[in-house]
């Protein structure tokens, strides 16, 4: 997927990462904080899915599928499998086959 990308080089000068002993990354500089405007997704990428911004996607389950979670409302959150979060501000935070449609909803799997 060209718009996530991964494995780039973080060692650069102006690099705000290190090697920690056991060859984590980790911040230099432990006052400064990491923007994401768009979202963040850990686990797979749903190429079906619309994400919408502030957004975090979490699923660590390989389902051997790119339909996965999916927090398209602004500022929502998807923990789980094949979670939907597509309120504003909406969260489904575990469980399967969870749908938070309404703004500010929560689902708690």
């Amino acid at each position: 997927n060209d718009r996530a990308q991964s494995a780039r080089d973080l060692r650069t000068d102006d690099s705000p990462f290190q090697r920690d002993k056991n060859n984590n990354w980790v911040t230099v500089d432990e006052s400064a904080l990491f923007i994401f405007t768009k979202g963040i997704v850990v686990g797979p990428f749903n190429d079906f899915c619309t994400y919408g911004n502030a957004v975090l996607s979490v699923e660590a389950e390989p389902w051997g599928s790119s339909i996965g979670n999916c927090p398209s409302g602004d500022g929502s959150v998807t923990f789980g499998g094949y979670n939907v979060a597509s309120g504003a501000h909406s969260t489904v935070t575990g469980g399967m086959f969870n749908k938070a449609y309404e703004a500010y909803s929560t689902v708690t799997g």
